[in-house]
């Protein structure tokens, strides 16, 4: 089910500035509704833009960013790229995220990073 893969900066706080810390960027295994492709239609070209609907292999923080692509997207980004997201064309913010358990699961607390083989997680960017 999860065959797209995402950049992924978990947000970890704010600066004295007031901008956000993000770590490290990684890539994670994902599902995305859509893909970003295009296709030409006999004097057009039709765009279909990735859906913001994203469906992660782990718990992710509200406010983090993903890039839709694999671990070769990592080589092509600066450092000041890798450190700040907001820089990153095509980048998403996670706006909102939906954890459903499965089975009778219903009162744990699940924390970022935790796997999602007992849980849907449904991430809004």
């Amino acid at each position: 089910m999860r065959t797209d893969f995402a950049i992924y900066w978990q947000r970890t706080g704010i600066a004295d500035d007031g901008t956000p810390l993000f770590l490290s960027p990684i890539a994670i295994k994902c599902r995305w509704d859509y893909q970003q492709r295009d296709s030409e239609i006999s004097d057009a070209v039709e765009n279909v833009n990735v859906s913001s609907t994203v469906f992660p292999d782990r718990v992710l923080v509200v406010g983090s960013f993903l890039l839709y692509g694999d671990e070769s997207i990592l080589d092509s980004l600066s450092d000041v790229e890798k450190e700040n997201p907001m820089l990153v064309q095509g980048a998403a913010m996670v706006k909102t995220q939906k954890i459903t358990p499965r089975w009778r699961m219903r009162h744990t607390q699940w924390k970022p990073n935790d796997s999602s083989n007992k849980i849907t997680i449904e991430v809004t960017v």
